[in-house]
């Protein structure tokens, strides 16, 4: 259980924010303000998360890291998973 809250902290704290954001909205829904601040962060936070993913890798194999590292070009070397 701690790894699948690990893994998907970020969209469990989104789907939290935007349901207490939604609810907020729905009690003052009068108020167009209040929907279009709703309307916004939900844009914003949702944005941010897709803009944030970093999607599949440049590099396939073991075989083209080792290829890469050995021509003697400098490497930056960036370790991250999306999970």
């Amino acid at each position: 259980m701690g790894e699948f809250l690990n893994n998907n902290s970020a969209v469990i704290l989104i789907g939290i924010l935007l349901i207490a954001l939604g609810w907020y909205a729905w009690d003052y829904r009068r108020s167009k303000r209040a929907l279009a601040v709703f309307a916004a962060v939900a844009i914003v936070i949702v944005g941010g998360y897709l803009s944030a993913r970093s999607g599949p890798s440049d590099v396939a194999t073991l075989a083209e890291v080792d290829a890469i590292l050995a021509s003697g070009a400098p490497v930056v070397l960036e370790v991250y998973s999306d999970n």
